[in-house]
């Protein structure tokens, strides 16, 4: 029966893993393709961050003995077309890195090798300066995980295979048309969203270094006049949505345990500032299937634990940012009652999210994969879909 249950632990976080993988590679390309768009300039960029891991709970065992160095090889696409979400996010640029990590300390953790797309925010821009606000996503490899004979300092990341998140503030100073110096700080993220415990994660605070070769570059007046016909070109939006979501994690709660889902109903609205951004509020309601099983475990010889104690209800705020048919989504949520094990008042929420069918239109499909977390621990990722109705006047 143990051997089943490992099996199928085994077998489910190795699914999870290969899910969310396919999720980044589709936002990938989808970021990084786009028929209607007119490419400016691509860019390749090399850059290394040098920082320490942050010790961001008292349970992390690995003691820090020294910096940590993150070595990052990006392309970088500039591109300038009619889109309407381009056009109001100021022409953010986008990417793909290759991301190669030496985390302090490397006996415990390794090294890691990983790939993310980004998008680059430009916040402020000058004639031969620019601070650009990137954000990105993806999968690493890591050569040390946890092992309870080989490895047992490591209870911060219990796989090989481990999502990333990073973001950072760049300052680039263009030396000429082609070369630009660039410098800025990185906060970057390993953890595999808790498919396998343990799974505190690796924070890294880092300062950033960089150089910047720009390789192809066509002129901006040729691009601007081309005709596009996107269907996201010009697009009106309505402001109001209600959307009613389901969603799915696995996890587990017990080292080396078998990974069990959690269900969750989910219903939120959201007001468009802009046809960028959005602000809402919703309630989530969750029945964990892993927690009623330990409960269960941990009850032996007593009367079974009722399904109603594995749950929890929240109620939270949302910020989101769309850009033509994908998104990103952030959301800050309270218990108001936890009858699981989780302990915590407080949970945050990062997503991505894609959407069917275009903004004006009543009804819309809704899916994306989300990481809820609690004070920079991972608890699990969620897959979520649902159905999204838009009302209200339509703006532009």
């Amino acid at each position: 029966m143990m051997k089943s249950c490992n099996k199928h632990s085994i077998f489910c976080a190795f699914s999870v893993e290969r899910l969310v993988f396919g999720i980044f590679l589709l936002v990938g390309m989808g970021l990084l393709s786009n028929a209607h768009a007119q490419t400016v300039s691509n860019q390749l960029e090399f850059g290394v961050s040098i920082g320490r891991v942050i010790r961001h709970n008292t349970s992390f065992k690995p003691k820090i003995n020294g910096p940590s160095f993150i070595y990052q090889l990006s392309w970088v696409r500039h591109k300038r077309d009619s889109l309407a979400w381009r056009k109001a996010a100021n022409f953010p640029k986008v990417g793909l890195t290759l991301i190669v990590a030496d985390c302090a300390p490397n006996d415990v953790f390794g090294y890691g090798i990983g790939v993310s797309p980004f998008i680059d925010f430009t916040l402020r821009q000058q004639p031969r300066s620019r601070v650009d606000l990137r954000l990105g996503t993806g999968l690493a490899c890591f050569t040390k995980a946890y092992d309870p004979v080989t490895n047992p300092d490591n209870n911060v990341i219990g796989s090989h295979l481990n999502t990333i998140f990073h973001l950072g503030i760049h300052h680039q100073w263009m030396v000429n048309s082609r070369l630009s110096l660039g410098q800025g700080v990185d906060i970057i993220h390993f953890s595999n969203a808790r498919s396998t415990s343990p799974n505190l994660g690796i924070n890294t605070l880092a300062a950033k270094l960089s150089v910047r070769y720009t390789i192809a570059d066509k002129s901006s007046r040729d691009t601007l006049t081309l005709p596009n016909r996107s269907r996201y070109a010009n697009e009106d939006f309505r402001p109001h949505s209600l959307s009613l979501r389901y969603g799915l994690g696995l996890t587990d709660r017990f080292v080396g345990g078998p990974v069990r889902p959690i269900h969750s109903s989910i219903l939120q609205y959201m007001y468009s500032t802009g046809p960028l951004h959005s602000i809402g509020c919703g309630v989530k309601h969750s029945w964990d299937m892993g927690e009623l099983e330990a409960l269960n475990f941990l009850n032996q010889g007593e009367a079974s634990i009722k399904p109603g104690l594995a749950r929890n209800a929240s109620v939270f705020v949302a910020d989101a940012w769309r850009f033509g048919a994908m998104g990103l989504e952030l959301a800050v949520g309270a218990y108001l009652y936890d009858r699981s094990m989780t302990n915590d008042r407080l949970w945050f929420k990062i997503g991505i999210q894609g959407f069917l069918g275009g903004r004006k239109r009543v009804m819309q499909g809704i899916a994306g994969c989300h990481m809820k977390s609690h004070y920079a621990v991972a608890e699990y990722v969620e897959l979520q879909s649902g159905i999204q109705f838009n009302y209200g006047k339509t703006r532009r």
